[in-house]
Parts: structure tokens; sequence; C-alpha cells
């Protein structure tokens, strides 16, 4: 049974609890593992279904890679229209709830066993049918005690966060963001570049620039694997990230590597930026899963951009790329864990 809920709340407070979860979710795979586990504690989890409208076959290749990791994507399925199910699903503008026919509704609940009755939140955008979730019970009308409206309401939910998502797996395809860290990607970072080097000669200021180096992950690749490593690697870029402004561009940079392009800031903020991110990566073991934890440790190299007027943009940014990995290679040759700057 997928009960996830206090059994004492009402079922509207459910309801929104439900909502705020697939409002909270943060990654593809936490929006499918809220979606199942309904607002209706005598709900089983094989008798829900989310039924996409897929007709060119684009959702199911930006979803690729969640929906055969486990039980709780199993309910995602695509079909071309909603029509080819039951003609009058198509039109269907409400919530509806009924008993479960086995020949009208089959398809709609694949594997579901034993269901007596049935709830139909039809998906839409404006005036476009763009799926239907279903959940089926066997002794009860599901989402007993909870108004139509409301229904209604959880149903452009799952609406707005399935686009959120989808939208968010365009733009990784796209190449603007790294699918392991979510951090932006190089090909961002370039961009970036050449807009704060536009925005430095405007305003004759200076640009900083962070390279981050995780420290020792090749060898913690071979001596736990290649998982294990990716798992350090996301929680290095989460730390960093618990350092830096709203304001800097951050990107990936390689395998191990990491890039924080610091607008209007001049070295000695950079600095202490560096300061900050060594100690918040070194402040927390980071758990293996098997064995004493490891303290994860990083390098950095700063450098800075101050360009003329006439300077050629591409070349002032890749400069200052360059030279802040220079400076990234003096402190990984002092040892590691600290930070070097190049320039004067």
């Amino acid at each position: 049974m997928a009960t996830g809920f206090d059994p004492v709340t009402s079922p509207v407070d459910r309801l929104l609890e439900w909502e705020r979860a697939l409002l909270q979710a943060t990654t593809l795979e936490a929006w499918l593992a809220a979606l199942v586990v309904v607002p209706d504690q005598a709900v089983p989890r094989d008798a829900v279904s989310l039924l996409l409208v897929d007709p060119t076959h684009e959702l199911r290749h930006l979803l690729a890679g969640v929906r055969e990791q486990g039980a709780a994507t199993r309910p995602l399925a695509f079909v071309p229209s909603l029509a080819g199910l039951a003609p009058h699903l198509a039109t269907l503008r409400g919530a509806w709830r009924g008993d479960f026919h086995a020949a009208d509704h089959a398809l709609l609940l694949p594997g579901a066993v034993g269901a007596g009755h049935i709830a139909v939140l039809p998906l839409r955008r404006g005036s476009q049918a763009v799926g239907l979730y279903v959940v089926g019970c066997r002794d009860h009308v599901p989402f007993d005690g909870i108004g139509t409206a409301l229904l209604d309401h959880a149903a452009d939910v799952v609406t707005a966060t399935l686009d959120r998502h989808a939208d968010r797996s365009r733009v990784q395809r796209g190449g603007l963001l790294d699918p392991l860290t979510g951090w932006n990607s190089p090909r961002y970072l370039h961009l970036r570049l050449l807009e704060e080097v536009a925005r430095s000669q405007r305003e004759r200021g200076c640009t900083s620039c962070l390279v981050v180096d995780a420290d020792g992950l090749e060898l913690l690749a071979d001596e736990f694997g290649h998982a294990v490593a990716d798992r350090a690697r996301v929680e290095i870029a989460a730390r960093i990230e618990s350092q830096v402004r709203s304001s800097d561009a951050s990107a990936r940079l390689g395998n191990d590597g990491f890039v924080v392009l610091l607008p209007a800031t001049d070295p000695l903020r950079a600095t202490r930026l560096a300061d900050r991110i060594l100690a918040a990566v070194r402040a927390q073991p980071f758990e293996l899963g098997t064995g004493a934890p490891r303290v994860l440790t990083v390098s950095i190299g700063i450098a800075e951009c101050r360009p003329s007027p006439v300077q050629d943009r591409k070349i002032a940014g890749d400069q200052l790329v360059a030279d802040s990995i220079a400076a990234l290679y003096r402190a990984r040759q002092a040892g590691g864990d600290r930070y070097a700057r190049l320039g004067p």
C-alpha cells in the first residue's frame, strides 16, 4: 500500500501535500516517485498510471533513462493519441470517477488486477489534451471526499510540473546543462565569457575566474568504482554551489573540474570565495557506502581579466580560463587543498 501521508489528515490536506511534493521535486526521478504516492492510502502503487500523448516520440526520448529505473517509474506510458484509447477521452474536460469496466478501462490501467473503481484526471495544456493521470481502487472510489474542482487543480499541477521537467530535459539535450551535476556546460560558459568580457569593457571593470579541480577522484574511482566517484563529483558540485552568488556563472569543465565566473569581482574578493569553497568542500566527510568516510578536497586556480575596449572578446575570455588553469596547476603542484593566483 502506498500511504506516504498521515491517515488522520483530511483528504483535501493529503491532496495539497501531494501537490507540494510534485512542485518541490527537483529531478524527474523524484517527481515520478512522488506521482505514484497517491493521496489516498487505500490505493496500491500498481493501480496508478500516467499516460502521455506523444505522437512524435519526443517525450519518450526526453524522459529516456528514468522509465526503467524502478517501480516508481512503471506507471509512465506513451500513446499516439487519447482517442485511440477511447474516443471520449480526448474531449474529457474535468476529473471523472466511476466504476471500473475492463472493456473500457483496461488500457488506462495496464497490469492492474481487481480494480472496482477508477478516477481519471485529464491533463490539458490550454485546449490541448496532453495526457491522463489514472487511479484505480478495489473497494472505493479514489479521491473520495475531494471535489472535482480540486482534482482539476491537481491535474494542472501535474501538467505544469511535467512541463518543467520536460523543459529541463530539452535544455540538457541542447547542451547547456551537465546531466550529472546539473551545472552549466562548457558551451554555456563560453557564451557567458563573451557577455562578461563585454561588460568589463563597457564598465572598465574586472572579471575574475576560479577553476576548481577535485583532488584524488581518479584514485577514488580505482578503489571504489566510478559510481562512487560520480557521487563525489555531485557532492563537490553542491558544496561549491552553496558558496557562490546567484549572479556568478558556474559550469562544469572536464571530468573533475568546475569553473566559477565572477562578474565585477576583484582578485581580493575572488580569493575570499576560494577560501570559503576550500572550507566547505572539506567540512563534511564523504560517505562511501563501505568503509570509513573520506575527506574531500579541491585545488583552485584564480585569474582576473581587465580587457581593453578594443580587445577581442573571445581571445580575452579564453585567456582568462587558460590563466585560471595555469594557476590551478600551481595549486596542485603545491599539494592540493589550496588555491593559487595568477596575476599581478
